[in-house]
């Protein structure tokens, strides 16, 4: 008391008129008339004038007979201080008391860090097979204290407190803090047990770590992040300091630390300006101490893709990022560089010039609104683009990268500059999981010596199809007006059944062993939204399903029926079929009149078909327009892609 701070009674009036406001309680320390031993009892307070205050008694102590204790002080947890008032009775009941207020209060803070009392959150510990559960009742910077109480068969006889112990916080739908802690102290309190826990590491390893990563960026005005405390569903606000994709970094003061390493945060939002607000699901990775404060690391668990492109659209525009580079696209310039870039050929055009309405109509919905299944980007100068790539989620967890078309800029190939981009921002998309992104594909011609360099380079240098596959398919069109009658007799078509895809899956092992059948994922089953749903919010058209051509009960050939709006895909690769031979010696013939009968519910005038392998269509002497490479990579190795993009074009993609 001797080296307390001191308030006036103003201040003090204040500060009580602050709790009435709030609905907050006091504590009025008593004495025993008797014994000399003290009570501490919660109360709630009047307003207050500034002499004289009331509180009534919490209704858990209407049987005590407070009115025969003495009054010792008044007591007021303020932040991670303590009021002592030492004020002077006038009437104690049964109901509450008056007191006169003295014109001096005492101020104490014997803390060396802050402790701030948590709500709602449960409480589990583990111990070599010692299991109890209960709440948090506080924590601060270093430590939790919890109270727990443990049913049989386990038992706090087999708590050894020298030992390191698991903690698990949550509120009830979200994990919001898992990890390893030493006991410092424990108290039994009934059949409950307080216990002290202090974490073991001041830095947890969320993800694998990488030699690539995209950089951090500082922003002015600077963003903020902002969110309620898990553990005491308070509103905090911090300056962002550096930012990426990835995570970002804030620092607070020694004596208002409210995080700690390994807790999660649901909902967070990063904003800027007061104009964008990013939402996202974050945790911290890292403290490290400095002069007075304190920083700490968080990393970007999930977000929507609205929310992601928001980011990527706000880093990319702070000083330092690839200048250029930009989603907003005048169609008609998009138009232009694909006829000028040769990526729309005479013959290409004439395919598609009787829906060229509808592939402007579809362009300009997908690059209006469509951020959950399409994602551009662009080079531009002055308005003219230069360069430009767009991804489409093709399948359930797949994204495909189409329409790459480039045209140099004062002698400068361009077409580098979105790709490095694209890789970029596919490099961070794979960690959330609202991205549903476990594979990347793309198709393109053989002998392009771009592309070549680009993929089928890297899967040579991995060698490896599980990882990375590249398969040749023959491109033919098929007029649906073509279509024949029925199937020879002895053969039969049906929807794939769990073994048709067996079958054929040893087959694709055999001839590829690639990652095919992981994309298509013709077996996938899950609570989840599936694509067709998500692209029917859109008001787009996308589905697949896989067909059995049978002789006499035995598999030869499987077919993919794919469909999309004409327009998704410039070669409507993603409108049409695949066709996967199993039996090399089956008749053209038949496959065609399998697909007939697959193709009258299709609009179109005519189809692609792919056919694998592509050898078939040339010993059949089918007359092969082109063909394709289907080229997959398994997200998980993106960074090895960057690794490779970056050796092989000597790009900084750090």
């Amino acid at each position: 008391m001797a080296s307390a701070d001191c308030i006036d009674k103003k201040k003090l009036t204040n500060t009580l008129n602050y709790l009435h406001f709030k609905g907050d309680h006091l504590y009025v320390l008593l004495k025993h008339p008797r014994y000399e031993e003290g009570i501490l009892v919660k109360a709630h307070p009047e307003p207050c004038l500034g002499d004289e205050l009331t509180c009534h008694w919490s209704q858990a102590y209407s049987v005590y007979k407070l009115e025969h204790y003495h009054l010792q002080y008044l007591v007021i947890s303020d932040d991670q201080s303590v009021i002592l008032v030492p004020a002077r009775m006038f009437v104690t009941n049964g109901n509450g008391l008056t007191v006169q207020l003295p014109e001096q209060s005492f101020v104490i803070s014997q803390r060396q860090a802050p402790r701030f009392p948590c709500q709602g959150v449960k409480a589990e510990l583990w111990q070599n097979g010692f299991q109890a559960e209960g709440v948090l009742m506080d924590f601060g910077p270093h430590a939790f204290r919890i109270r727990v109480q443990s049913d049989p068969p386990s038992s706090f006889h087999w708590f050894n407190i020298d030992t390191p112990a698991t903690i698990r916080l949550s509120d009830g739908k979200d994990v919001l803090y898992s990890g390893n802690c030493n006991c410092m102290y424990q108290k039994q309190d009934g059949r409950s047990r307080e216990v002290i826990l202090t974490h073991t590491h001041d830095q947890i390893q969320r993800f694998k770590a990488n030699v690539l990563r995209n950089p951090r960026r500082q922003s002015s005005p600077p963003l903020h992040a902002i969110f309620e405390h898990p553990f005491i569903k308070k509103q905090v606000q911090r300056e962002i300091f550096d930012i990426s994709t990835t995570g970002f970094s804030i620092c607070d003061k020694s004596d208002e630390v409210v995080l700690i390493p390994g807790m999660i945060i649901p909902d967070m939002a990063i904003t800027y300006a007061g104009i964008l607000k990013i939402r996202c699901k974050a945790q911290v990775i890292y403290r490290k101490e400095g002069d007075d404060q304190v920083r700490f690391g968080l990393v970007i668990l999930d977000m929507d893709l609205k929310n992601y492109n928001n980011l990527n659209q706000l880093l990319n525009n702070i000083p330092g990022a690839d200048q250029g580079v930009t989603n907003e696209v005048d169609l008609d310039q998009l138009w232009k560089l694909f006829f000028d870039s040769d990526f729309i050929y005479p013959t290409k055009y004439k395919q598609i010039q009787k829906y060229r309405k509808t592939f402007q109509e579809t362009y300009r919905k997908l690059y209006e609104d469509a951020s959950e299944i399409a994602k551009h980007f662009t080079y531009q100068k002055n308005g003219r683009i230069y360069s430009h790539i767009s991804l489409i989620r093709a399948y359930q967890r797949t994204w495909m990268a189409h329409h790459h078309a480039a045209r140099t800029a004062e002698g400068r190939h361009t077409g580098l500059i979105v790709l490095k981009q694209m890789i970029s921002y596919l490099f961070d998309m794979h960690r959330l999981p609202s991205a549903n992104l476990d594979y990347y594909m793309c198709y393109y011609r053989p002998g392009t010596k771009f592309t070549d360099r680009i993929y089928s380079g890297f899967a040579k240098e991995q060698s490896n199809p599980r990882v990375c596959s590249v398969d040749l398919f023959t491109y033919l069109s098929y007029t649906t007006q073509n279509a024949t009658a029925s199937l020879p007799e002895g053969w039969s078509l049906r929807e794939c059944s769990a073994s048709d895809l067996w079958a054929f899956e040893q087959f694709y092992k055999h001839h590829s062993g690639g990652l095919l059948l992981n994309v298509l994922s013709l077996d996938y089953q899950s609570d989840e939204e599936s694509l067709e749903q998500v692209y029917a919010r859109f008001g787009f058209i996308r589905r697949w399903k896989a067909f059995a051509l049978h002789r006499a009960g035995e598999l030869k050939a499987v077919i993919i029926a794919e469909e999309s709006d004409v327009a998704i895909n410039l070669s409507d690769l993603l409108n049409g079929f695949k066709v996967l031979v199993m039996d090399p010696d089956i008749q053209p013939e038949i496959i065609f009149t399998a697909v007939g009968s697959i193709a009258k519910n299709y609009r179109a005038d005519s189809l692609p078909l792919l056919i694998y392998p592509s050898d078939y269509a040339r010993n059949k002497g089918l007359c092969s327009e082109k063909q394709y490479l289907m080229w997959i990579l398994d997200a998980q190795i993106g960074n090895e892609f960057m690794e490779y993009l970056g050796r092989r074009f000597r790009m900084n993609l750090a």
